[in-house]
């Protein structure tokens, strides 16, 4: 069991907070771009029609088509790492920055090509134009993952067109028109970037918020480490688990002696910081590793220890020598407790679940409390 599954604080880290954004943006931008390099494919096979280009350069035609399906599926093929890490994701980001304004550079020249080439018509200039815009429209809403990826997208189809257009007088009001559009364009990429970062925090919040309230329903409010529904789950799993042959597990009940004397002669509060510190130590008395810890309810803790019974014991052992000799820090009050533990180690055949192991060391924990308590009271083995 690893140390994160003993306690857990609300909210995530900083860095991991930075690489769960990195990883969405990388996933949200392949998702909303892997399949719109198609969309230059089929504009320029309208426009290849519709201007009638087979009939005077075939052999560009084809070329422009082929160049388009190349970066379509390139820009398809790109998958993001399924996992990875930070470095992983931004090195994709960079290498999909790269390929992802090609086709709108290919497209640029086309429409330059479009509007310097006196054998297409006007209405074929103007569907390219309105293909221009739509995709200049796409790169500002739908881009907005990474902004400036966006703004490159976008000035990369429309500065070409706007000087091109600029250079004609005949266009200079469909220029004005253009540059206009420009100018909304960005603002729109401003907006929509600033968007998609509100939605990344709301869904981050609902994330941080998602995993506080699973770990206060999992954890014990006082000590902070697993209450006593985590404690059942896993223990059912563990004697599932041995079941079907896997590795054996023991479980500790450990419980305070004389607790009421604690409470009743240093208060309440000092109690609570009591249990408090006896729970700190126990985490440093167990491999985090291989054991997992809970309060059952009351003064009593329960650990499930993953090794042998006889290491499970010399655990208990040096836990409950370690409290004889250091007393608890319990908020600048030193108190000296002594605990009681019952001891057992999954036998399938005797103890049948979690629960018959369960019912079996507590029997020896009231045995040993039964016996003068501060001992560590294990169950014999069958064949013994």
């Amino acid at each position: 069991m690893k140390a994160s599954d003993r306690r857990a604080g609300p909210g995530l880290p900083d860095s991991q907070t930075a690489d769960w954004r990195l990883r969405q943006v990388v996933g949200d931008t392949y998702q909303l771009s892997k399949v719109g390099g198609f969309l230059y494919l089929f504009g320029w096979a309208v426009i290849a029609w519709l201007g009638g280009v087979m009939a005077f350069a075939p052999r560009v035609a084809l070329a422009i088509f082929a160049g388009f399906l190349v970066l379509a599926w390139l820009r398809l093929w790109m998958r993001p790492p399924a996992e990875g890490n930070a470095a992983a994701y931004r090195r994709w980001l960079l290498h999909f920055a790269v390929v992802l304004p090609l086709a709108s550079a290919l497209w640029a020249g086309v429409q330059a090509w479009i509007l310097l080439e006196g054998r297409f018509d006007g209405e074929t200039r103007m569907v390219s134009l309105i293909a221009t815009i739509g995709y200049a429209t796409v790169f500002a809403n739908v881009y907005s993952t990474v902004r400036h990826l966006a703004a490159v997208g976008v000035c990369v189809l429309f500065v070409p067109t706007l000087v091109v257009l600029w250079s004609q007088p005949e266009d200079r009001a469909l220029a004005l028109a253009v540059s206009f559009y420009g100018l909304y364009l960005a603002g729109a990429l401003v907006r929509s970037h600033a968007e998609y970062s509100r939605r990344l925090r709301l869904d981050l919040e609902l994330r941080e918020q998602r995993d506080l309230y699973e770990n206060l329903s999992r954890t014990d409010a006082l000590t902070g480490v697993f209450n006593r529904r985590h404690f059942t789950a896993r223990l059912d799993q563990l004697a599932e688990r041995a079941q079907q042959g896997g590795p054996s597990f023991c479980l500790l009940m450990l419980d305070v002696d004389h607790f009421k004397q604690v409470n009743d002669r240093h208060g309440h509060v000092a109690g609570d910081a009591c249990l408090k510190a006896l729970a700190d130590r126990m985490q440093r008395a167990f491999d985090p590793q291989r054991a997992l810890l809970a309060r059952l309810g009351g003064e009593e803790f329960g650990v499930l220890f993953e090794g042998t019974g006889a290491e499970a014991l010399a655990a208990g052992e040096a836990l409950r020598h370690d409290l004889v000799l250091r007393p608890l820090d319990c908020d600048g009050q030193r108190i000296t407790v002594t605990v009681s533990i019952g001891l057992g180690e999954f036998d399938a055949p005797v103890h049948g679940d979690g629960e018959g192991l369960y019912r079996a060391v507590d029997m020896a924990l009231y045995e040993a409390k039964g016996q003068g308590r501060n001992r560590v009271l294990a169950l014999r083995p069958a064949n013994a």
